[in-house]
């Protein structure tokens, strides 16, 4: 089978209504009457056509008869359409016609159209190139798998599929019958792992921190973590099949979904319901039953004791951010509730303000805030005026705001405020609360248990450094511990900068510069202009976060504050004068209300050792490569294929542990997992390994290329496993 790429010029001509493909060369007549060869075309042309140039008949002939007899029953058509940027695909589907009663190009090839009003953009930039080709015909390589897989993808419906939201209630229905039987629902949820053929996608279930300190699978459950399981960062036909194998196994009768329009899905780091067993209270599974079935009753029958139920039942599992608990809900009983996670809340504020402004849309709400959430967009739903009909067309809605679309997206992309640790974009809702479970959510790799002792050195220290090899997520890190400090996403009480060579203490803390009268004024710099702010907002806390604290020559740039920014310093009398005072300014002491949070990448050869002055004023926090289990769960939510990033991820592990076991280099030369955490899904005709041979290539060839300099042999040795050679 051949791919054919075929340009129609002719804007009075769609494609799509004559379910065919045609060409011009009318006066040539019926081309089915020419012999099947070149020169009984060359000759036709001639002849029909005499005022094309010599030069240019062999190649027309040669469109005319490609058209008519290359082009085969079967084949790939792409027609780009240059007005609106797209491409219809289909496949040939029957022999040459010639139709005398069109006005123009009556040379017709019929087509069955499979993808239509395809973006340009779903393909790559080379397959792109390709298919811009000048040519009437042409044949398509470039771009050819791309195309056959758009093929094998279904053409999305222009109305979204709200099917699933008969399922899910039936399907929650019979999770809750097992409301006595936790270890009767566990075998199930493991039949439909082995069921579904997807059993790699419930690994995530399968490391449970237990009682005896061992890891192992989860030996309780509860319905939201079960409905999790095909409600998370997965491939749309992954999450179909998983829902089939579900209603299969409880007896729910089909259909059973096959499109996800208006879902939010949980992040695949924090797919969990439920604490770690070691961390779990004896009502904590419970609790989560209970809500479950207050939040039916209620649905069923909105009375005053169902609602005092819903509230109390809320309250008690509402620890931390409540966004999540929100989507559980909603997912068994999507007519009754909306979910209140970061996407509905960005919707409700930029769309409808006076409605926002009646609603709790704060990260962490209580169950009368959430009972009256809920009542108050029922009452809105409900209104004529309202431009949507239930919850999942109001959450369908809010999904395609936030991607800039107005139909409805491949699901498969469809992940909940996915913040991959390359990026450092605000995600979520500025403003709302934050904590280390926000961090975790934000899809950090480092264990909540660690985060926590990383934030508890910052309140008492004041002072922290993050340390560790390129690529560990530093800064990304440092922002967010900067919000869970402050209590807040996005703080604007959290100010970055970034050390560099050039830096001096005249430029951090205080010195003179040039004014606009020809002369000098004594300006305060950044350190002392947070020193102010804090000092006047005594009752919130402010972070300075220094980037590459290393890449200047911190002793000199600090001066003094070395001494006066320790925890214990900070008091009126423990102040200092300041290199440059102002007259009759008095002694100069850091605010107790102001905290520091340097970075530092000691593998750099061309940064400063920091002395021991500065160490002893810092707790310093070393971040290592994180190529586990939330890294292969963050990636492959993005729609890379697990069963290689795994292999990737032992790679990788191979790797820094030479390099850490190298004497010239040890482990802070190690390749941290920002550089193989992709910031956006897979895009379409890119396979994971292309991907990743691109990653390899252009970032981590030659960063080791600077590691090995002396010694270039081990750089391409290493590249070579890890790309598989």
């Amino acid at each position: 089978m051949a791919t054919w790429g075929i340009h129609n010029n002719q804007p009075a001509i769609d494609p799509r209504v004559d379910k065919a493909v045609r060409i011009g060369w009318d006066e040539v007549g019926d081309l089915s009457t020419i012999a099947p060869t070149r020169d009984a075309f060359k000759a036709a042309l001639v002849t029909k056509m005499p005022e094309i140039s010599d030069e240019k008949i062999p190649s027309h002939a040669g469109t005319l008869y490609r058209f008519v007899h290359t082009m085969e029953i079967g084949d790939v058509v792409v027609c780009p359409d240059r007005a609106t940027n797209t491409l219809d695909i289909g496949r040939v589907s029957g022999p040459y016609e010639f139709h005398p009663e069109s006005d123009v190009h009556k040379h017709w090839r019929p087509v069955t159209w499979v993808r239509t009003g395809v973006p340009r953009s779903e393909l790559s930039e080379a397959a792109q190139e390709e298919i811009s080709s000048a040519t009437t015909l042409f044949t398509v390589k470039t771009a050819e798998d791309e195309l056959e897989h758009l093929l094998t993808t279904p053409q999305p419906s222009g109305t979204p599929d709200y099917s699933w939201a008969d399922f899910y209630p039936r399907l929650a229905d019979a999770l809750l019958t097992y409301h006595d039987d936790h270890g009767a629902l566990l075998a199930k949820m493991w039949a439909v792992a082995s069921a579904s053929g997807r059993p790699q996608l419930f690994k995530y279930l399968r490391s449970d921190r237990l009682t005896d300190g061992t890891r192992g699978p989860l030996r309780d459950v509860d319905p939201f973590t079960v409905l999790g399981s095909f409600n998370r960062g997965i491939k749309q036909e992954a999450r179909a099949r998983i829902a089939e194998a579900y209603g299969q196994a409880l007896d729910v009768a089909p259909p059973y979904p096959r499109s996800f329009a208006g879902v939010p899905v949980v992040n695949n780091l924090n797919s969990w319901f439920i604490p770690w067993e070691i961390e779990r209270g004896d009502r904590a599974v419970a609790s989560l039953w209970e809500l479950a079935r207050a939040a039916v009753d209620y649905a069923a029958e909105a009375n005053e004791e169902t609602r005092e139920r819903l509230v109390a039942a809320f309250d008690v599992c509402a620890h931390g951010g409540t966004r999540k608990l929100t989507m559980g809900i909603y997912w068994i009983r999507p007519q009754t509730f909306a979910a209140y996670d970061s996407t509905n809340t960005a919707f409700f504020k930029k769309e409808f303000p006076e409605l926002a402004a009646r609603l709790s849309l704060n990260a962490t709400i209580d169950g009368e805030q959430f009972l009256a959430n809920t009542e108050a967009v029922a009452a809105w739903l409900a209104d004529a005026n309202s431009p949507y009909n239930s919850f999942p067309e109001l959450s369908q809605a809010a999904y395609n705001d936030l991607t800039s679309v107005t139909a409805p997206l491949d699901p498969d992309t469809l992940i909940d405020d996915p913040v991959p640790l390359a990026t450092d974009a605000v995600v979520g809702v500025p403003g709302e609360t934050y904590d280390v479970n926000s961090i975790r959510d934000d899809g950090c790799f480092v264990p909540a248990a660690e985060l926590e002792p990383m934030l508890e050195r910052l309140r008492s220290r004041k002072n922290i450094i993050l340390q560790g090899p390129p690529g560990t997520g530093k800064t990304w890190l440092g922002r967010r511990l900067a919000w869970a400090l402050c209590n807040e996403r996005g703080s604007k009480r959290v100010h970055v900068l970034q050390f560099h060579p050039s830096l001096t203490y005249e430029d951090f803390v205080r010195g003179w510069r040039p004014s606009s009268n020809s002369g000098l004024v004594l300006s305060d710099g950044p350190f002392l202009d947070m020193c102010t702010k804090a000092r006047a907002d005594p009752e919130h806390l402010h972070v300075l976060v220094i980037e590459e604290v290393n890449r200047g020559n911190p002793a000199q740039v600090f001066g003094e504050l070395l001494t006066l920014i320790e925890a214990d310093k900070r008091a009126p009398e423990q102040a200092m004068s300041l290199a440059y005072p102002r007259p009759d300014e008095e002694a100069f002491f850091v605010p107790k209300n102001l905290y520091l949070i340097g970075t530092m990448n000691v593998a750099d050869r061309s940064l400063a050792i920091v002395d021991m002055a500065l160490r002893r004023r810092f707790a310093f926090i070393e971040l290592k490569p994180l190529f586990g289990e939330d890294w292969v769960e963050h990636v492959s939510g993005l729609g890379y294929d697990r069963e290689l990033l795994e292999k990737y991820s032992e790679q990788l592990d191979v790797l820094n542990d030479a390099i850490t076991k190298d004497s010239a280099l040890g482990r802070q030369y190690c390749v941290g997992h920002s550089y193989f955490t992709p910031t956006v899904a897979l895009e379409t005709g890119l396979t994971t390994d292309a991907w990743w041979r691109r990653v390899v290539d252009t970032d981590v060839r030659p960063l080791l290329e600077e590691y090995w300099f002396d010694r270039p042999e081990l750089a391409e040795t290493a590249c070579q496993k890890l790309l598989g050679s």
